[in-house]
């Protein structure tokens, strides 16, 4: 039994993000409708590769929704959800928007996902990639093989669109098993990107905010790509306690640079010395040996290293073979072709969560996920993301870490982004006084999540099976780097390298170039997908009573970013190496241009009003000429006035978009509090939900901010609190 078996969907969405999300739906089980215009989706052919893995569960319906509202409607008479795409106001002067359908369905949860929000400066902007990140910062922060903007070549606004119209659908459906509301969902493709810019972006008035990029071989973090001598690439990261010194012992460079003795070097600055030592040697040892030996060394040091792969070259990987993460699918456009598979896996309990001790009354007010318990063993970025989001729309979330701390504690943005909204509770799993406590929190939580290594939370007490013993209506989400089993299972995972594997490193590099970092990783991606999975499980122990073991390992996750790219039976890869090798664009009318003073990020459905010829590098020679003299203002109105959108790429952009009062009023940046730093300011809430309070944003807890209040919850005295903070078992 699928998770969501038994719901129904209308879909009218159209694009890349409304078929991703609804796509989702059908994969795990809901009965999807998708409705069409007489003669089919007008984007069909040119998303061909992104239409085929997308919508290969549905049920086509050919409807004009102009002349065949009634029929429309017909479909939505007994829906639970139904998701449009249209631009802002569009619905509702096709008698499809949320009043009239709420009035007439009162139960039926409404999805909107639009370009740019329903308000704000760019509301009516069409909802293009391109323009999204141009206008958001992204092509300021994507590394490139040149100055200026560099054209983003991975579609993750469109993806952070669609898992956040998920989990905000997903939640309201929770919700409304208790109360039969229907609620309006509404998030944007600006919302997308901000999902993965939340991991970098944040300032505070005590600390400049530079891009990290800017930062990077400043601190003891390796974190890159290198050329082996066979000209291929490997993807290093020593974002583990104690990697960084072992990486130095493989590499023959632990006598110029010492490791710290507790392992924990990620936040510990390297000397100029020591600095100009990796950025120069470092590389050159690497290219001494070809990938193959640096892959065995390494893994064998148990440092994180993996090949940087074109794309679908990882579909005849073993572990992603394994992993089940290669679909055939029958495409009338394309024919038979493999693409990337769901990258959640579902594992029911069958067993009934009991009556006597998890009875709660019914949350009133409150965020949309009100009275939703859930504990995080997680560390690092990918899994905890999962818990963020759920406590941005209300979830109670217990950060149960380690006295030391979560490691990446030692860089502030990525903690803040991904613990916000937290209580922090900081102990020694294996002290006995504290097993208890342990319990209690396993008795309490809905959701138990965590990304540790395999073997690790079993070893701890905090496996599947032993928490399903204790509370067998629990939902444990295993958020692993390779997956729980498996050829890979044991080797270490890190972003962005995971998203090299898939082909990401060079979608975003342009041809033939070498592979760069992407600013849209697999470490956001999994937290949402994580969340995702969450809601899915609920959703079905709402249903049946029953408690879920849920797997969505790092690699699904980054293997889900690149579902727009499939491989034929002869090996044509379709949907990939699209970005020009000096990453302008992807065609002349989806391309960045250079201005007499600035630039231009241009998207145009047809070449109607701009008298070009027909060649397409031939338009985007004329176009480069035409622009190059004209300034940057003066274009995009001109272009307007014809219908065709550009916009102004904007800079490095996390200072300007944090205190940019709009953003704070439309709730996309809180702005918090903080004892020593000032007003810290960060990326909130990115999904809307009618009926619902917006829970206070709270910056991420410090460490053992909570546990003095959370052991005394559990029934532990002061007496025992000090005694046990005195002996270090808690902080």
């Amino acid at each position: 039994m699928s998770p969501l078996d038994g719901l129904r969907v209308v879909d009218c969405t159209r694009g890349t993000a409304g078929p991703r999300a609804t796509g989702l739906l059908a994969d795990y089980g809901a009965d999807v409708t998708w409705v069409v215009p007489p003669g089919g989706d007008p984007c069909r052919d040119a998303l061909a590769p992104a239409y085929a893995m997308a919508n290969r569960a549905k049920r086509v319906v050919e409807l004009d929704v102009h002349s065949d509202l009634d029929a429309v409607l017909a479909l939505c008479d007994g829906a639970d959800v139904f998701v449009q795409s249209w631009r802002p106001d569009v619905a509702e002067r096709r008698g499809l928007g949320y009043d009239a359908l709420h009035a007439r369905f009162p139960s039926l949860v409404y999805g909107h996902i639009t370009g740019f929000g329903l308000d704000g400066p760019h509301r009516d902007l069409p909802g293009h990639e391109a323009l999204v990140h141009a206008i958001v910062g992204t092509m300021a922060e994507q590394v490139g093989h040149r100055d200026g903007p560099i054209y983003e070549g991975l579609p993750f606004a469109s993806a952070g669109a669609a898992y956040l119209a998920l989990i905000g659908v997903l939640a309201a459906l929770h919700r409304r098993h208790h109360d039969g509301i229907g609620r309006f969902v509404e998030t944007s493709l600006l919302d997308g990107a901000l999902a993965y810019l939340s991991m970098v972006w944040g300032t505070t008035d005590a600390a400049p905010a530079a891009p990290l990029q800017a930062r990077a071989g400043t601190g003891r973090l390796v974190a890159g790509t290198f050329r082996c001598r066979d000209d291929r690439y490997v993807g290093i990261h020593t974002g583990a306690v104690g990697a960084f010194g072992r990486l130095l012992k493989v590499v023959g460079l632990d006598d110029r640079i010492p490791a710290s003795e507790s392992g924990r070097d990620m936040g510990v600055p390297l000397t100029d010395e020591q600095a100009v030592v990796m950025r120069e040697e470092l590389p050159r040892v690497i290219a001494s040996e070809p990938l193959d030996v640096w892959i065995e060394r390494l893994t064998a040091a148990d440092v994180c290293a993996i090949p940087q792969l074109h794309p679908t070259e990882c579909f005849d990987e073993p572990q992603v073979l394994h992993n089940q993460m290669v679909l055939e699918v029958d495409d009338p456009v394309l024919g038979r072709v493999q693409g990337v598979a769901p990258p959640i896996r579902f594992s029911g309990s069958g067993h009934v969560r009991p009556n006597g001790n998890r009875n709660r009354p019914e949350p009133e007010g409150g965020g949309v996920l009100a009275g939703v318990h859930v504990l995080d063993l997680g560390a690092f970025y990918a899994g905890p993301f999962a818990s963020r989001l759920l406590a941005d729309l209300g979830a109670d979330v217990i950060k149960l870490e380690p006295t030391a701390g979560d490691p990446l504690r030692g860089l502030e943005r990525p903690f803040r982004g991904a613990q916000a909204g937290k209580r922090s509770l900081a102990a020694n799993l294996k002290a006995p006084e504290l097993a208890p406590a342990i319990e209690r929190l396993i008795e309490w939580a809905d959701v138990v999540q965590h990304n540790m290594r395999p073997g690790a939370a079993e070893r701890l007490g905090l496996g599947y099976e032993q928490v399903r013993e204790r509370n067998p209506g629990a939902v444990y989400l295993y958020s692993p780097g390779w997956g729980s089993t498996g050829p890979d299972r044991d080797r270490q995972s890190f972003a962005p390298m995971i998203s090299g594997y898939v082909g990401v490193a060079f979608e975003v590099a342009g041809q033939y170039n070498e592979p760069m970092f992407p600013v849209g990783n697999e470490d956001p991606g999994a937290g949402l997908v994580g969340a995702i999975g969450i809601l899915m499980a609920l959703l079905e122990r709402q249903r049946t009573g029953a408690g879920q073991y849920v797997e969505s390992p790092q690699l699904n996750a980054a293997m889900a970013h690149v579902t727009h790219i499939v491989r034929t039976a002869d090996g044509t890869v379709i949907g990939a190496d699209r970005l020009d090798p000096l990453a302008y664009g992807v065609g002349a009318l989806d391309r960045l241009y250079e201005t007499a003073d600035g630039w231009i990020c241009l998207v145009a459905t047809s070449a109607d009003g701009l008298d070009l010829p027909d060649d397409d590098y031939e338009r985007s020679i004329v176009l480069r000429d035409r622009f190059a003299v004209r300034k940057t203002d003066e274009l995009i109105a001109e272009l307007a006035a014809i219908g065709v959108a550009a916009v102004e790429p904007v800079p490095y952009n996390n200072v300007a978009f944090m205190t940019d009062p709009e953003n704070v009023r439309s709730g996309r940046v809180a702005v918090c509090p903080h004892p020593t730093q000032g007003a810290v300011r960060e990326v909130a809430a990115l999904v809307r939900v009618s009926d619902a309070e917006v829970p206070p944003h709270r910056v991420a807890p410090e460490l053992g901010a909570h546990t003095d209040d959370i052991l005394a919850w559990l029934g532990y005295d002061d007496a025992t609190i000090a005694d046990l903070r005195a002996r270090g078992e808690i902080r």
